[in-house]
């Protein structure tokens, strides 16, 4: 199938493009920012913004289309100009997509439109809410209501129309564990509706590949929790013994009106979802958090990047599987150098010595090859360095056209008040070397330019 996805920077559309690749799909995006869409050759990501109508070449064809674009609900305060953005980018973004996709042929219109939403349409109370529920008032509601009724306005184009209606995605990448911490906010009482990832993408396969699927679908686990119940979970899983509370005049002082979403009852079951055959793999909170945390530290970060590759999977892990081509691939800045290897070729319990510079800072590393699965995968450790935790899997996967090379990165600083102090400068020269080994893998595989 081809499937087109927009906003596909955003936390749940990388997460729904890797999928659909490894299944097969021909794979479009949309994006604001295309450069970033590591995932997928060049020529399938083009450029748009919510204030334009895409061009009908980029929407045509397409079996289906999984439109996720909307500015971050939760990256700051609600003021009037934020509210206006929040607005635009999701109920006129999804108005100039439909307008798109009127202008073309019934031949070559998607056969289903999956449009982003979110359990904000229901309002609050300490009552549970379905599918059938009635819509809340306020911004939030509002904002839903528009968004889905511009979404609709496909289905007279006879296009089926599925409405996600998302509640708080658990990821190791992104949303709601980056930014929680041993802080219960407010009374703690009020009830959280979460999903897993892994079941918004899930649930997203499912419904194109399933004609009954119309309408709204909760997307929220089964069992939801109260934030304290939350907060609990995750200090057990992290081995922090005590929490703090943040009270809830002092996040209103500091967040404004986007305190009522932090602070807001909303009990939120997928009755409709259930209903559809859909079966979750997370559940329980419990299993959600072994599953994306496991034994990991408050302290642990977590870093990610996938590139697409115009070239056979053997043909990019043998270049990998040189130690030696690390040094092309870092920055000159760094001033990398291998001292050591402790086996002429690379393999399970190889170690290497390198030598590099950190802000002009000389320091060692050694790194212990923890695993190695010749064409699929390695993970490199760090034995000694400047991490506390230095823990890199390396993945390599056939797709069409060629290879997704995936870097997944856990990380802990030293010391605990003074790493925390420096990460944000951390993990923006982290960002900068796989930005500069990503141009590099570039310019020795060049991009598969065919139409």
């Amino acid at each position: 199938m081809k499937i087109l996805v927009t906003g596909a920077t955003g936390l749940i559309g990388r997460s729904c493009i890797y999928p659909l690749l490894l299944a097969g799909h021909d794979v479009r995006a949309l994006a604001r920012s295309p450069q970033k869409v590591t995932e997928l050759p060049e020529k399938n990501v083009h450029a748009w913004t919510d204030d334009e109508v895409p061009a009908s070449d980029l929407v045509s064809g397409c079996d289906a289309i999984v439109h996720l674009a909307g500015e971050a609900i939760a990256d700051s305060r609600w003021t009037e100009e934020r509210k206006k953005k929040l607005w635009n980018s999701r109920v006129s973004g999804t108005k100039n997509l439909v307008t798109a996709l009127s202008t073309l042929s019934p031949s070559d219109r998607p056969k289903v439109l999956l449009c982003a939403s979110a359990i904000g349409i229901y309002g609050l109370s300490t009552e549970a809410f379905d599918e059938t529920s009635e819509v809340g008032r306020g911004f939030l509601s509002d904002l839903c209501v528009a968004w889905e009724k511009s979404a609709n306005e496909a289905e007279k184009l006879g296009i089926r129309v599925v409405n996600l209606r998302t509640g708080l995605v658990l990821s190791r990448k992104g949303g709601l564990l980056s930014q929680a911490g041993p802080v219960v906010l407010g009374s703690g009482k009020q009830w959280m509706s979460w999903i897993h990832e892994q079941d918004v993408v899930d649930f997203v396969i499912h419904a194109i590949a399933n004609p009954d699927c119309h309408g709204p679908y909760n997307l929220t686990a089964p069992h939801p929790v109260t934030h304290e119940a939350f907060i609990k979970i995750l200090v057990q899983t992290w081995g922090i013994p005590l929490t703090i509370k943040a009270p809830a005049p002092l996040l209103k002082i500091a967040l404004g009106e986007m305190a009522s979403m932090i602070l807001a009852d909303q009990k939120i079951l997928p009755q409709r979802t259930l209903a559809s055959g859909f079966q979750f793999k997370f559940n329980k909170l419990e299993d959600a958090i072994e599953d994306l945390l496991g034994k990991s530290s408050f302290l642990d970060r977590h870093f990610s990047v996938k590139q697409f590759i115009a070239c056979e999977r053997s043909e990019v892990f043998a270049f990998f599987a040189k130690a030696e081509n690390l040094e092309i691939l870092t920055p000159p800045w760094l001033h990398f150098q291998i001292k050591k290897q402790s086996t002429p070729t690379v393999q399970t319990g190889t170690l290497i010595d390198y030598q590099l510079k950190i802000h002009g800072v000389p320091t060692k590393w050694r790194t212990l090859i923890s695993h190695w699965n010749p064409e699929q995968s390695f993970i490199d450790e760090q034995v000694k360095g400047p991490y506390q935790k230095w823990h890199h899997v390396h993945t390599f996967e056939t797709v069409p056209g060629g290879t997704l090379i995936s870097d997944d990165v856990t990380f802990r600083l030293p010391g605990w008040i003074f790493g925390k102090i420096l990460l944000p400068w951390i993990q923006k020269d982290i960002r900068k070397i796989f930005k500069y080994r990503q141009k590099k893998i570039q310019e020795i595989y060049s991009q598969d330019t065919t139409p």
